[in-house]
């Protein structure tokens, strides 16, 4: 392994760190009212976004995952599109997991009859983490797709002009 693919590595996760320490610590204020409408409508919507992306993220994952162990025979990967393809694989897995974790914490609020305490710390933390990792999973598959599109090679290939 090259000393860039341990930096970026590293700092990978640097940042998977510091985004999970971010999320523990957010906290819940007192409920002081009732379920309501709104609320309900809120938590609604907000749950099929994280539905739908976590139905791509774990598709994502498993197609990362296979193109990487090498189910897929024919594809050639250069140092730098494997660590794209690691790189968006990660940021999709974390995705799933705030996911999980958002989705957990919905659960306690509908538990506790206390739907208002949505947009709490506790709740917004692992929504943002979701839906930023999901987005860095996107644009890291963007970079990969744009890489493979115009056939960045590595030196020495052999061909010439």
């Amino acid at each position: 392994m090259s000393r860039w693919q341990i930096i970026w590595l590293s700092l990978l996760a640097i940042i998977t760190v510091g985004v999970f320490v971010w999320v523990v610590l957010g906290s819940f204020n007192v409920c002081t009212e009732g379920t309501d409408e709104i609320y309900q409508k809120t938590i609604a919507a907000l749950d099929a976004i994280v539905e739908l992306s976590v139905k791509l993220s774990t598709a994502l994952i498993g197609l990362g995952a296979a193109l990487l162990i090498g189910l897929k025979t024919g594809l050639r990967f250069t140092p730098v599109t494997k660590l794209i393809t690691i790189t968006a694989v990660l940021f999709f897995a974390q995705s799933a997991l705030y996911a999980v974790l958002w989705r957990l914490g919905v659960a306690e609020l509908w538990l506790n009859k206390c739907l208002e305490l949505v947009s709490q710390d506790i709740l917004t933390r692992p929504y943002q983490a979701h839906f930023g990792f999901f987005l860095a999973g996107l644009l890291a598959l963007g970079a990969l797709v744009v890489i493979a599109a115009f056939g960045v090679r590595e030196s020495g290939s052999g061909e010439s002009t």
